[in-house]
């Protein structure tokens, strides 16, 4: 099996790396305009793996600074897209959200992770009737069950050492109190159902694939995408510790964002997801499931020590010259050792992937383009 290796890069605070494990030979396009040299190979698995907060110019310095790195082996093999902006405004919510929709905030209805709708209720409505429609959205940790667990509330022994037996559902451990309610239903509006149009692991599902994802909140129950009529979520396999929880031997108060080592410490639970997911098994490394067709994870390693002043007793961001400093190198070094792995695993696997179901073919949305897989229709019809 040869591998092909794609980097993503938005050029406004995020990069993606896309690791695809190639089944036969991988073939390149000529000039830009002409035709293939020959037929495409078809990425039997696909590996996204994103980093928030990560430049263009951050990657660039990385890459030439160590050309054997992990991360230069990502883009040298690979095609390097540097003509990408993330949505207005900037975050990993919405971000997030178009990455793995196509869409743009106008288009999926996702413009931060706590906004207004003016079509909604107040979360805790349960009498409908003649309520005035209007109210705050938040689809952060606040929506956990217990926002202080790393568990969000699922209540497990043993944390953190012990995260990665966390549900593979993260609907389970949502308080649906905190939901802003749909006024036609007189029912709580989970994140998934509040997305207008599909994303790419509901058109996996639809292709019969395996589908699995890793990230910081139970709100990212949004990536599913709307409900159709299975009702069953599109990713099999969503991982979400909670990144906002207290973080263990820190201060009362303090979370996995207030010191880069812990965040680091965060991040390394969701790689052992995806690598155990790599090796065919849930992210739990309890069943085995076949490795995915479209998976990945986001890392919060490099955001924070952009964001910290100190961490450490280093100073973070970037030094007078706008090169990384200390915490911001020790950030990249670390999600460059987490790579090589993913990458390395990824292209040795071959676990075979289920046979594709009966159920019609699905495509992705596009900005341009309505999403042309069924979806609960309040869903479409909310103006935010």
């Amino acid at each position: 099996m040869s591998v092909r290796r794609l980097g993503l890069v938005g050029a406004l605070g995020a990069v993606t790396l896309v690791i695809g494990a190639v089944a036969g030979p991988g073939v390149g396009l000529s000039q830009p305009g002409a035709a293939p040299t020959s037929s495409p190979a078809a990425s039997r698995h696909v590996l996204v793996v994103s980093v928030d907060g990560l430049h263009q110019s951050d990657l660039d310095w990385y890459v030439t600074r160590h050309p054997s790195s992990a991360l230069s082996g990502v883009v040298g093999r690979g095609n390097n897209f540097t003509q990408a902006q993330t949505p207005v405004p900037s975050d990993s919510f919405p971000g997030m959200v178009a990455q793995l929709t196509g869409g743009n905030p106008a288009t999926t209805g996702v413009y931060y992770d706590d906004s207004y709708n003016h079509a909604l209720l107040p979360p805790g409505t349960t009498r409908c009737a003649g309520v005035s429609p209007g109210t705050e959205v938040n689809y952060s940790e606040a929506l956990d069950k217990n926002p202080n667990a790393l568990d969000a509330g699922q209540g497990l022994a043993g944390l953190p050492g012990n995260i990665l037996a966390m549900t593979n559902n993260p609907r389970s451990v949502i308080d649906p109190g905190t939901l802003p309610v749909d006024p036609a239903r007189c029912s709580p509006v989970y994140p998934h159902d509040y997305l207008r149009v599909n994303t790419v692991f509901q058109v996996a599902r639809a292709a019969g694939l395996v589908t699995a994802w890793s990230d910081k909140h139970a709100a990212y129950d949004i990536l599913n995408g709307p409900d159709t009529t299975t009702g069953a979520p599109a990713i099999q396999d969503l991982f979400t510790p909670e990144i906002n929880s207290q973080a263990d031997v820190l201060p009362p108060g303090q979370d996995w964002t207030s010191d880069n080592t812990k965040t680091q410490q965060y991040d390394a639970y969701k790689v052992r997801a995806v690598l155990n997911e790599v090796d065919g098994y849930d992210h739990s490394r309890t069943h085995t499931v076949g490795v995915p067709g479209i998976f990945g994870m986001n890392f919060q390693s490099v955001s924070t020590a952009q964001k910290l002043p100190t961490s450490d007793g280093q100073p973070g961001g970037y030094q007078a010259d706008h090169t990384p400093g200390p915490v911001l190198r020790s950030a990249l070094d670390f999600i460059d050792t987490q790579v090589g792995p993913c990458s390395a695993r990824s292209s040795t696997s071959t676990s075979p992937i289920p046979p594709p179901s009966s159920s019609p073919p699905s495509t992705a949305s596009h900005p341009s383009n309505p999403p042309t897989s069924p979806a609960s229709p309040t869903a479409r019809s909310w103006t935010a």
